[in-house]
């Protein structure tokens, strides 16, 4: 994923405000959904429909865009330190079912 497609115009302050108040701000996507699903969105684990509907939250959510660039920041500081090892695939398959019937269960 290129990131620099990442900074938002308003950062979710009002216009023409000048200063770095957030205003409430609505979006398509929740902000807890990509919170809760950031790590799929930076690994590129999305289809192209959920990846373009979550690049379109984080430039228009100011607080989501800093949970992304710390998010970043730890990310590039651990491949620093440990080279890249993939999962087989076997292994990755049966971690998404897990976690696609998890989210599939009723909460509470």
């Amino acid at each position: 994923m290129n990131d620099d497609r990442l900074v938002p115009s308003g950062e979710g302050t009002q216009a023409g405000a000048g200063d770095d108040s957030v205003t409430p701000h609505y979006h398509d996507t929740d902000c807890s959904e990509f919170l809760l699903r950031i790590y799929e969105y930076m690994d590129g684990e999305m289809g192209p429909e959920e990846n373009l509907r979550f690049e379109a939250h984080v430039r228009e959510c100011r607080p989501c865009l800093e949970q992304h660039r710390v998010d970043q920041t730890v990310k590039s500081l651990i491949r620093r330190v440990e080279p890249v090892a993939h999962a087989p695939e076997a292994l990755r398959a049966s971690i998404i079912a897990r976690i696609t019937t998890i989210r599939a269960e009723p909460q509470g």
